[in-house]
């Protein structure tokens, strides 16, 4: 009898399954949480063929035509993008249990479990966070040599000059000696030394847009992403998700 061909490891393979990312496919494997034909494996570098190997997670067989979920959520301010926070602060996967059960219209379970967020919101930004189980997907929006934009609602100190837009279009220079990417500035509004733009940018640093007008002198007070590529928060309610259409899912994965 031929022996299955072991083309991938076992994390791999729970992520090419769509089950979740690389990186917490490894901690389920390590954690022993993970069983091929019936038998635990802890190695990372198991290799397995996911078309013939049954692959189970927590004793339950891994579906290999694995439903892919995609989630829009708005996020609110001071609510953490992790899976869990030491400090008992709220996180999106608190918003999501509090909707998941009755959301969707055919009836079916919304399994949260193996969602992850596509990129991150700090805390004290809000608005649109794309959340997956497509780990392919998850992993094209998310490198860097993609250039994938994103776009923002920002209120910041002080009147933005032309002089000063100028700058977000040559690219600034932030407080490491890294200098961004043009940026697209669009709808200023100026008004009692505050002003109010949308900025759309083509890369994600750690808190890139508040250390970029940080850098100009015009500190951020309130930052919403309002759009992520062609995928529009609109009038999703504050806390709220919805998923995806099919016709927005085939435009990001192109």
């Amino acid at each position: 009898m031929n022996q299955p061909k072991r083309i991938v490891s076992l994390p791999r393979a729970l992520s090419k399954l769509g089950y979740c990312s690389r990186s917490q496919a490894e901690k389920l494997v390590a954690n022993g949480d993970v069983s091929v034909n019936g038998r635990i494996s802890k190695s990372i570098s198991f290799r397995v063929d996911p078309a013939v190997d049954k692959i189970s997670v927590d004793g339950e067989l891994v579906n290999k035509k694995k439903e892919f979920v995609y989630l829009l959520l708005n996020k609110p301010l001071d609510v953490l993008t992790t899976r869990s926070d030491e400090r008992g602060r709220k996180t999106v996967y608190d918003l999501l249990s509090q909707e998941c059960n009755g959301h969707r219209n055919d009836d079916r379970h919304l399994d949260q479990s193996f969602l992850f967020p596509v990129g991150r919101l700090d805390k004290e930004t809000s608005g649109a966070l794309l959340m997956v189980n497509d780990s392919q997907l998850g992993d094209k929006l998310t490198n860097p040599q993609s250039k994938f934009p994103k776009s923002y609602e920002v209120v910041c100190k002080g009147i933005l000059t032309r002089e000063i837009l100028s700058k977000f279009a040559d690219g600034i220079e932030l407080d490491d000696g890294y200098k961004t990417l043009p940026a697209k500035i669009s709808k200023l509004y100026s008004e009692n030394n505050f002003s109010q733009c949308e900025i759309t940018i083509v890369e994600g640093k750690n808190r890139q847009i508040r250390r970029m007008f940080d850098a100009i002198g015009h500190p951020v007070i309130e930052l919403k992403r309002i759009a992520i590529g062609s995928l529009k928060l609109g009038s999703l309610p504050l806390g709220k998700f919805r998923e995806l259409k099919e016709e927005e899912i085939e435009i990001l994965k192109k």
